[in-house]
């Protein structure tokens, strides 16, 4: 089943479909540094995103790795139900094997397209009670014009609704170039755009910064509540 619609610009999963292709659906189809890397960002979104008691999409999510860690590590902070979308269909059923297996409840794994299918952020606020947007590692072969795109989507969704958090992470370019290149398909951006572009919607943001000596950040925005 597919959640949304589906459009034929595929170029930003081009990379996990070639990649899932060679080597099959799992951890190094994600393309993540490594799985300490990964762990250390899963660990900071927990400690931020105030999951619990929460409905929580996780747009982007892989091979179905962060609700297994946060079950296994953070199982206090295992949200309300969590709805994962990915793009890729194989790392979809590969997520959809590993959360029958582990026996985790509350937890949703769909198809769907974040970038190209515009209607997902209501879809999922309305129809499914969102209240929490995850981008883990997923805005990372995107063009900076691309992924602000995206997360305004998100953003403006949590905004009518009159509330939600939504918390992403990217790769810095504030870090150290030559011990940490961004080797394609991947794409940093300015931790200082991205912060005034968070800035400029609500008062209300976080950042971290510090957490892979500056590899990567990891930005929050809570939607203000109605004086």
């Amino acid at each position: 089943m597919a959640f949304g619609k589906k459009k034929p610009d595929r170029s930003y999963l081009q990379p996990y479909e070639d990649a899932t292709r060679r080597q099959g659906p799992g951890f190094e189809s994600q393309l993540w540094m490594s799985k300490e890397a990964q762990d250390t960002r899963f660990g900071v979104l927990c400690d931020m995103g105030r999951f619990t008691g929460r409905v929580v999409a996780d747009l982007g999510c892989g091979v179905g790795d962060f609700p297994i860690y946060i079950r296994k590590h953070r199982p206090e902070t295992y949200p309300k139900s969590y709805i994962g979308l990915e793009g890729v269909h194989a790392m979809a059923e590969h997520a959809r094997e590993r959360i029958e297996i582990e026996e985790i409840d509350r937890t949703l794994i769909e198809v769907g397209d974040f970038v190209a299918d515009e209607s997902l952020p209501d879809l999922l606020v309305n129809d499914a009670g969102a209240e929490v947007f995850v981008f883990s590692g997923s805005l990372n072969t995107l063009a900076f014009e691309d992924a602000v795109r995206v997360l305004g989507r998100f953003w403006d969704a949590l905004t009518k609704s009159g509330r939600g958090t939504l918390i992403f992470n990217f790769l810095s370019l504030r870090h150290n170039r030559e011990r940490t290149p961004a080797l394609p398909p991947a794409v940093r951006f300015d931790p200082v755009l991205l912060l005034e572009w968070s800035l400029e919607r609500t008062p209300l943001v976080r950042m971290r910064h510090e957490y892979l000596n500056g590899h990567d950040a990891t930005i929050v925005m809570d939607v203000p509540a109605v004086a």
